[in-house]
Parts: C-alpha cells; sequence; structure tokens
C-alpha cells in the first residue's frame, strides 16, 4: 500500500466526521520539513516515503501536510474543525512566513463549474471602513440552503445590494462517473471540509481552487515594480522601470478617507499592513509594511480607487488578502482596472469532465 492510500484509510470520510483540508501559503527558508518541524506546539513530525508528505502530530491530533505543491500546502485532517484551525491559526500569526489563502468572492461563488449548490454564507462587515456612511448595508450576514442557495444569488446581485454582496463560504455537491459523490463545503480563508466516498475527487476539487488563485496571486507579482540597468558595465546608463501600479475601482465612495487608511493600517487582523498615511485634498499616500512577509509596499488613495505599488519581488499573497478583505469590509463590487487582472478575480472556472448531480 502506498504512502498516500494509507493516508486515505485513515482519513474519515462521513457526514457526520468531515474530513477538512486547510492550505496555507508557505514561504520555508532552507529545507521545509525542518520549516515544519518549527511549528509551535508541534509534538512529532514524521517523514513518509513520499518526500512531499508528512505526518504532524500535536495535541489534537494528526495532520498529513502535502508540500507537493512548493508554495500552496495542503493540511489534511479528521481532527474537530475548532482544534485544527486553532493549530493553524497560531501558526499563522505568529509567523512571517505563512498566510491563508484569500479567496476573493467569485472564487467562492462557483467553485467548480456546473456543481450543485447546496449552501451559501455571506458575510459582510462594514462598520469600522465605512464609518460615517449612510448605506444601511453596512452589516450583512445571510445563509441559504437548497434552492434558496441560487435565490439568494439572484437577491445578492439585484441593484443597490452588489457593494455588500460578499460571500462567505459555500456547500457545493459534486457527481463524477469514475470517482462518485461529494459534498464539499470551502471558505474563504482556503478550509475545506468534504464527506462522500471519492477522496481523489477532493484532491481534484481542492487543486482547482489553488490553481485559480494562483493564476491571480503570480499575475499580481508580474505587475510588481523593478529596475534595471540598460548597461549593467556602467554606472551611468540609465535604467529601464518595468511593471506598475496594480489599480482597484470602487462602486462607491470612500465616506472619510481618515478612517478609512486608519483602520486599514492599523497592523490588526486581517488587513496585517501597518503605516502612516499622509492625507491632501485628492486623497492619500502612504508607505507601508506587509507584516506577511515584511516587505514594503505603497499606496495613493483617492474617493472611489486605491493604486497600490508591489515592489520587485514582492508576494502577490498581500494583494490577493487585501482585496478579498475589502470585499467583506468595505466593497463586494470593487474591480481591478487592468483587465487582466479582472479576470483573474472574476476567475472563470476551468473545464472539468465532472457532471453535477442531477
Amino acid at each position: 500500500m502506498s504512502i498516500r492510500a494509507e493516508m486515505a484509510e485513515s482519513l474519515a470520510m462521513s457526514a457526520s466526521s468531515p474530513m477538512k483540508t486547510f492550505v496555507l501559503e508557505a514561504h520555508p527558508q532552507g529545507d521545509p520539513a525542518e520549516f515544519l518541524a518549527s511549528f509551535i506546539d508541534a509534538e512529532d513530525l514524521t517523514a513518509t516515503d513520499d518526500a512531499y508528505l508528512f505526518k504532524l502530530s500535536t495535541a489534537g491530533g494528526i495532520f498529513w501536510v502535502d508540500q507537493l505543491d512548493g508554495r500552496f500546502w495542503s493540511f489534511h485532517t479528521d481532527m474537530p474543525s475548532g482544534a485544527a484551525g486553532s493549530f493553524l491559526n497560531k501558526q499563522v500569526s505568529s509567523r512571517r512566513d505563512l498566510d491563508w489563502l484569500w479567496l476573493p468572492s467569485e472564487h467562492l461563488r462557483d467553485p467548480w463549474p456546473g456543481a450543485r449548490r447546496r449552501k451559501t454564507r455571506t458575510k459582510f462587515e462594514g462598520t469600522k471602513l465605512l464609518e460615517g456612511s449612510a448605506s444601511e448595508l453596512n452589516d450583512l450576514k445571510l445563509q441559504a440552503s437548497g434552492s434558496g442557495a441560487a435565490v439568494l444569488d439572484r437577491l445578492l446581485q439585484a441593484e443597490g445590494m452588489r457593494s455588500a454582496a460578499a460571500y462567505d463560504a459555500v456547500e457545493v455537491t459534486l457527481k463524477d462517473e469514475e470517482f462518485g459523490t461529494i459534498r464539499e463545503g470551502v471558505n474563504r480563508k482556503g478550509r475545506f471540509a468534504v464527506s462522500g466516498d471519492s477522496l481523489e475527487l477532493h484532491f481534484q476539487f481542492v487543486q482547482n481552487v489553488i490553481d485559480r488563485y494562483r493564476h491571480l496571486v503570480t499575475l499580481c507579482e508580474k505587475k510588481s515594480i523593478s529596475w534595471s540597468r540598460l548597461d549593467e558595465s556602467s554606472q551611468d546608463s540609465g535604467g529601464r522601470l518595468a511593471g506598475g501600479p496594480i489599480s482597484i475601482n470602487f462602486s462607491i465612495p470612500i465616506p472619510d478617507i481618515q478612517s478609512f487608511v486608519d483602520e486599514l493600517f492599523s497592523s490588526r487582523d486581517p488587513f496585517r499592513l501597518w503605516g502612516m498615511a499622509t492625507l491632501s485634498d485628492s486623497g492619500a499616500e502612504a508607505e507601508v509594511v506587509d507584516l506577511h512577509v515584511g516587505e514594503q509596499l505603497s499606496f495613493d488613495i483617492g474617493e472611489q480607487w486605491m493604486r497600490v505599488y508591489l515592489h520587485n519581488g514582492g508576494c502577490g499573497n498581500t494583494i490577493a488578502r487585501l482585496v478579498s478583505n475589502l470585499q467583506c469590509r468595505f466593497d463586494a463590487a470593487l474591480s481591478f482596472a487592468d483587465p487582466e487582472l479582472q479576470a483573474a478575480l472574476e476567475a472563470s472556472p476551468i473545464r472539468s469532465s465532472t457532471v453535477p448531480e442531477s
């Protein structure tokens, strides 16, 4: 029996105790195994015959850690969600080289082509960033099941509600002629729960979500600003500037820019950005440090737009975290000015042979 088959056998998949997968973005310095072993409160790390698969023992239970994707690591477990999530959240919050996936709203709205939606949950918490706004939709929490999930979609897209239509979690049913049927739940921080008869189909679902997210993150990194000399042998040759700002347009105006930047750059979760903004009649400028990887970013902010300058070598996950949390706390209908980035934000689903449950 292969070690991955052993993992599949050890992980429970039932309606009463669904298997969970948590996906983290990792920036290990040096050996990935030593990186895992450095987790606080980890009791034991066991290598397996698969060079990319480890068993991480904690007080609450065991994670099977899959590092086959060098950047986005999957932590599989049958531990209770609370215990597993608490352990991993402690790792993310205590170090700069880990972060959650921060799925934009549209990545959740349609996580698999043709999948039947079973549940939809939206969560919009705009009280702080919308301070001073006259809107009645500063806070909105809705959940629908069964056929109501589709009805909720139509309601949220109605005129006047789009800016608060932030998807927080969905559950879908997948049916595949070869692999069987599963029920998959996923939230916007890359936490998955599955029940059914096909672990392989679950892995495909998770990878599909990761691949679409990776596309957005790497596109953001390609927009980063870099400078190179025209002639490396000469100090007087001048240089070439590449990249440019990542421009975000809002569907609603910022009611109070001072309050907005104070909250955005306060260093607190979930934005994890720290800096001081300079205000003017036209908006605000700020030099900011991202507490995830310690990199510096620059911001220009106007009443209904934002420009983010990601410097060379910067992490695109920073932009995804910013956008996902702005959607859930300020404007769910925001958009990128760049068409390529906007297409990645909207996450056109990949093609699949999987058929929806009838």
